[in-house]
């Protein structure tokens, strides 16, 4: 396993033996019997489902954080897993830039404007991830995305003019459908996009590590390097 590739988001497959026993740690948490089944339905399913690298806010050295979610909505919630997994339950780590290259079924009115994102990020000339439930339906094939999802994208630099261009379009590609786009910094922190365009001097950072307040002229300073 290459350890630069454990950054916050990136989307982790555990090898069989890895598969068995995190459910085995995981069932000893849960006490509910349909939540138990469904995490028996993540860890055993035929279409491998991910964890997704997640920032430790503990602080105990039990191995790499990282997260499930089941596809289907219990109650109107998914069922969330947070757990860990050592080196060895890992097969391999994909990151979430590389799965605007998935088939896109078009299956929601989210994946559709998924789609659309993605085309408007290519003639923009910038990369972007696709996180969340569009995210794990793009790499699963299962039906994570419903009526009510929401729509998550990651970004790489790019000149502030471009990534503020991009943004007000994507906006408008569906403005029922509540979207957040979160920059992916050279220094290992990610900020809303939103929060860039805003008029104040600081943005809320985060890292696989921590929670920062970050000085927005450094932020713009390493933008105009994309120029």
């Amino acid at each position: 396993m290459d350890k630069t590739q454990l950054k916050r988001h990136n989307l982790v497959f555990l090898t069989e033996a890895g598969r068995k026993s995190v459910l085995q740690r995981v069932t000893q948490q849960i006490q509910n019997e349909e939540a138990l089944k469904a995490a028996e339905e993540i860890f055993c399913a035929a279409a491998a489902v991910p964890g997704i690298i997640r920032r430790d806010d503990t602080g105990a050295d039990c191995g790499i954080a990282i997260g499930f979610v089941h596809y289907r909505r219990m109650d109107g919630n998914r069922l969330r897993i947070a757990t860990y997994a050592t080196a060895e339950e890992i097969g391999r780590i994909v990151s979430v830039y590389a799965l605007t290259a998935c088939p896109n079924q078009r299956r929601t009115e989210c994946m559709r404007i998924i789609d659309a994102i993605t085309s408007l990020a290519d003639d923009n000339g910038l990369q972007i991830g696709i996180l969340g439930s569009a995210g794990m339906e793009l790499v699963t094939g299962l039906p994570y995305t419903d009526e009510c999802s929401d729509i998550d994208i990651l970004l790489k630099p790019a000149p502030y003019s471009v990534l503020q261009q991009f943004y007000t379009k994507a906006k408008s590609l569906s403005p029922q459908i509540n979207m957040d786009f979160e920059l992916e910094l050279p220094n290992g922190y990610g900020i809303k996009l939103a929060e860039l365009f805003m008029d104040t001097s600081t943005v809320l950072g985060k890292s696989i590590k921590d929670v920062d307040l970050l000085n927005k002229k450094e932020i713009m300073q390493m933008l105009e390097r994309e120029k």
